[in-house]
């Protein structure tokens, strides 16, 4: 009779299949949606969190790459608060940081922009130097920029295009044409006026502000020590 696998061995093999599961991942259609249900699922989030902390890296990555196109398909936005919830779970466990990890840290956690900013500049040459993430370290940055935008906005009706650049580590230049670029495909109501990124309608940033406070709260009930209170988001601005 064949011997029972032993927990730690389990733990072992699923640890081992987590890393093997990168080559296939990061290579194939919709890999990240599937890796990022692998990576959240109870007994590989306890195998990422006690063997292989590191791993972190490639779900917040994967996470950040797919969470707008997984809120597209779903058409709720709660799906995209879902997989940022489960990432700040794993996080909460994970002794493990990099740049990128920090950068997800300081936004969604700390809500710290200036801090976000800086870890987000760093990103780059993470990226690039990274065996599975160096194919997308555009679309990371791109995808980045729309995550610190989202928050951003929320907050502020009336945005200083030299003060966007800097949140997204661009210079003045470059993020009015990026900005020029998010509101033509994304149909976002929104203008260029003045140096300054208008949003379309005062109620409705209202709306959203009460909105990403309510986001706020529930990412809190993941509590980490030392989290900044929700007024750290306008510093800098």
């Amino acid at each position: 009779a064949s011997k029972k696998m032993t927990a730690l061995k389990a733990l072992q093999q699923r640890t081992w299949l987590l890393h093997w599961s990168l080559f296939v991942y990061w290579n194939v259609p919709h890999g990240l949606e599937h890796m990022v249900d692998l990576f959240h699922s109870e007994r590989y989030k306890q195998a990422v969190t006690t063997n292989a902390p590191h791993l972190l890296r490639y779900l917040t990555a994967a996470v950040l790459l797919c969470k707008r196109r997984i809120s597209k398909k779903s058409s709720q936005n709660s799906e995209s608060r879902r997989l940022m919830k489960n990432l700040i779970n794993v996080m909460q466990d994970c002794e493990y940081t990099d740049p990128i990890v920090e950068f997800v840290h300081n936004l969604c956690v700390r809500y710290d922009f200036d801090q976000a900013q800086l870890k987000l500049a760093e990103c780059e040459a993470v990226l690039d130097a990274d065996f599975f993430l160096c194919k997308q370290t555009a679309l990371f940055m791109e995808e980045a920029r729309v995550f610190v935008f989202e928050h951003y906005c929320r907050i502020h009706h009336k945005i200083h295009l030299e003060a966007l650049g800097e949140k997204l580590a661009m210079d003045s230049e470059s993020a009015e044409r990026w900005m020029v670029d998010l509101i033509r495909n994304a149909d976002l109501d929104a203008k260029i006026d003045d140096n300054c990124v208008v949003m379309g309608n005062t109620q409705q940033a209202q709306s959203i502000h009460q909105q990403v406070m309510e986001r706020t709260r529930d990412l809190n009930q993941v509590s980490y020590p030392g989290a900044k209170p929700s007024h750290c988001i306008t510093g800098g601005s």
